[in-house]
């Protein structure tokens, strides 16, 4: 990959920007905006549509901006039916008066319109996901003529994505995965590949482990599967007959509706939106972590693993970055019930070394500090 110095771009005074889609919730997208943030604390930030009370106090200290869309009715509930004016929102923000614009992007981010002497970075987390490679996976469970409707939509978002993939002037992905997505879906090569900032674990990690050796003990973790491309209700269908307690971490747009159809299975916990050190608790303890969709990166399971605990993955995505089989994790090949079952049986029979587990992500992976460094220094 051509090396691009962004040292250049980072001088004090500069008026900055970031832009993003959508500021609901502290995902993990909006951890990297937080990064950020941090980095340019006098920086402005533009996003489609959000919820500025849901963030965290470091992005509250900004000044928000947000487009019209934001002021319609139900916003919160309905944006995701307003994709296909996206573009047109996202290119009406005026960015005249900055030198630097950071994108952080999901989706339309990286199509915003700069000026002739801005630079822009476009850090990007995956091209528009139901337009491409996970169109039919995001779309399958919509009626007929909904499904004809998007299609045809699609159509023109797919050319506006081309066309707007050639505006940032540096493009930065967020894992070898999605630069691979990028070349194939834009046809450009991305300048860099910078992981995302992920907030270890901090605890005693022993390699002798009590985790799970009761029955009545035994649980496993997931982190928020509860978008079309998370496979939540695969995993829900596997364990709702299972004698092992599974625990959700997070929401997610799915979330309502699989928490009223499975809550009623005792091996079922919803946990919802849980403080930092429960999150950590629950991850620490928990015999292992399954992630059964495919993810661009993967925060949550790099997290569960710097906790020590072992990670199930479907074998696709930035996952495979990461798990290294019987170092730290297994993977499963295939969505069924029995592929699932023979995986998770390797994860919770085999005798880890939790402490390896920990150091094996900790090598690989940025902390926030690292993060920042990187991206300034490269």
């Amino acid at each position: 990959m051509k090396k691009t110095n962004l040292q250049n771009f980072h001088n004090n005074g500069m008026r900055v920007a970031l832009v993003t889609e959508s500021l609901w919730s502290m995902g993990g997208a909006n951890r990297v905006l937080e990064s950020f943030a941090k980095m340019y604390p006098d920086a402005d930030i533009y996003a489609l549509f959000g919820d500025t009370k849901s963030l965290s106090s470091e992005l509250q200290k900004h000044r928000i901006i947000y487009s019209a869309l934001n002021k319609r009715l139900f916003i919160k509930q309905l944006y995701r039916y307003t994709y296909h004016l996206w573009p047109l929102h996202i290119e009406k923000f005026d960015l005249s008066q900055y030198d630097l614009v950071i994108s952080s992007s999901a989706s339309v981010a990286f199509g915003v319109i700069t000026p002739m002497t801005c630079k822009h970075i476009a850090y990007v987390h995956s091209p528009m996901r139901y337009l491409w490679d996970l169109k039919d996976v995001g779309i399958k469970e919509f009626g007929f003529l909904k499904r004809m409707v998007t299609n045809f939509l699609l159509v023109f978002i797919r050319l506006w994505e081309s066309s707007a993939s050639s505006r940032p002037d540096i493009l930065i992905s967020n894992s070898k995965f999605v630069a691979r997505r990028i070349s194939k879906y834009w046809g450009r090569e991305v300048d860099y590949v910078l992981t995302p900032p992920v907030h270890f674990y901090e605890g005693v990690i022993k390699d002798k482990s009590e985790r799970g050796k009761k029955d009545h003990d035994k649980y496993i973790v997931a982190g928020a599967p509860f978008e079309f491309n998370k496979k939540g209700e695969f995993l829900l269908e596997c364990m709702k007959d299972s004698k092992i307690v599974l625990k959700l971490i997070g929401s997610g747009s799915k979330e309502p509706r699989l928490r009223r159809k499975y809550s009623k299975y005792k091996n079922i916990q919803f946990l919802g939106k849980i403080s930092d050190e429960e999150k950590w608790r629950v991850l620490s303890k928990a015999s292992a972590f399954v992630m059964p969709g495919i993810e661009d990166y993967g925060i949550f399971p790099v997290e569960a693993m710097s906790a020590g605990t072992p990670v199930l993955a479907y074998k696709a995505g930035g996952i495979l970055e990461n798990l290294m089989e019987g170092v730290n994790g297994y993977f499963f090949t295939e969505w069924n019930r029995e592929n699932f079952d023979v995986g998770l049986m390797k994860v919770l029979n085999e005798k880890w070394n939790y402490k390896k587990i920990s150091e094996s992500v900790k090598r690989n992976n940025n902390s926030e500090d690292m993060f920042k460094k990187r991206f300034k220094e490269y």
